[in-house]
């Protein structure tokens, strides 16, 4: 079943593989999966971890001179 997904979706990581597996009702453990997907292709993993986003430096003049706020707004009633 890993290595059929791994055909048709190349860049699928743990979590869409535990969905996925979750879907056809096996459940296993997330750990479990990650060394399955390693065993299967190494390559992907290590693409799929290259691909990660790294932490920004910022460098400020003063403080509260840079600020940073998310989208998320509640809807209040």
């Amino acid at each position: 079943m890993v290595q059929t997904l791994q055909e048709s979706h190349p860049n699928a990581g743990a979590v869409m593989m535990y969905g996925y597996l979750k879907a056809e009702g096996i459940y296993v453990q997330r750990n479990r999966i990650r060394k399955v997907l390693n065993d299967v292709n190494p390559m992907a993993a290590a693409r799929r971890w290259s691909q990660a986003l790294k932490r920004r430096v910022y460098k400020v003049p003063t403080p509260n001179s840079l600020w940073h706020m998310d989208a998320h707004m509640k809807l209040y009633r």
